[in-house]
């Protein structure tokens, strides 16, 4: 099954069994048993849940981070109304200017505090908007910016709209939201609690590590 990670420049790779996969990730991680499943029983996330996902932020952090939250709450709501099927289908141009508000008011008021990066700034927007913000690892933030050289392009973290924008068009590249929407339902029965970001997530790291360590994934059957 092949994905789309750039769509902006045409980056494809494959996974030969994604359920595998998922299953196999899910079953040795403490992230999926202690963060996933929060959701499980319909409860909302608190903020400080983020750090069951190894964001590892400190109790005062954390209460500056917060206040940023709760002071920009109706920036957030749009994330929060709609799951990622109906936040696609606002169209290209009304997405991107809630995109770039959340990067303007929310992400880069998170970025002015010590120790808060685009990382941890984007795994707090998760914990609280799981089913339309992903994380934006810094495996991910690498890979964007070797890209974006090639081009002769520079990109910051300041400037998390443009790898916000070109996530969300990416899935609707080629055959990602297809292939999203088969695995969510195949995995729906055993595998519990993961939104389709968070099955991309899975996909798109699983994918940056086994490169980063030579690893052919594919003889996952």
């Amino acid at each position: 099954m092949e994905f789309f990670l750039f769509s902006l420049f045409s980056k494809t790779f494959s996974v030969s069994d994604p359920i595998a996969l998922i299953e196999a990730y899910c079953f040795q991680s403490d992230f999926y048993a202690n963060y996933d499943l929060i959701t499980r029983n319909g409860k909302d996330r608190k903020i400080e849940d983020v750090n069951k996902i190894g964001a590892r932020i400190e109790k005062k952090t954390l209460a500056k981070c917060e206040k940023v939250i709760t002071e920009n709450e109706k920036i957030l709501c749009i994330f929060k109304e709609y799951d990622l099927y109906g936040f696609l289908n606002l169209g290209e141009e009304r997405r991107n200017v809630y995109i770039k508000d959340l990067n303007d008011k929310v992400i880069n008021k998170l970025l002015r505090i010590k120790g808060i990066g685009l990382a941890k700034s984007t795994k707090i927007l998760h914990t609280l908007c799981p089913k339309t913000i992903p994380m934006i690892d810094n495996a991910l933030q690498k890979e964007y910016k070797e890209y974006c050289k090639g081009i002769n392009r520079q990109w910051i973290e300041k400037q998390s709209d443009q790898i916000l924008i070109d996530y969300y068009n990416n899935l609707e590249k080629g055959d990602n939201w297809q292939n999203l929407t088969w695995i969510s339902k195949k995995i729906s029965n055993n595998v519990v609690g993961l939104t389709k970001v968070r099955i991309f997530d899975i996909l798109w790291w699983s994918y940056l590590k086994s490169k980063e360590f030579n690893i052919n994934w594919s003889t996952i059957k």
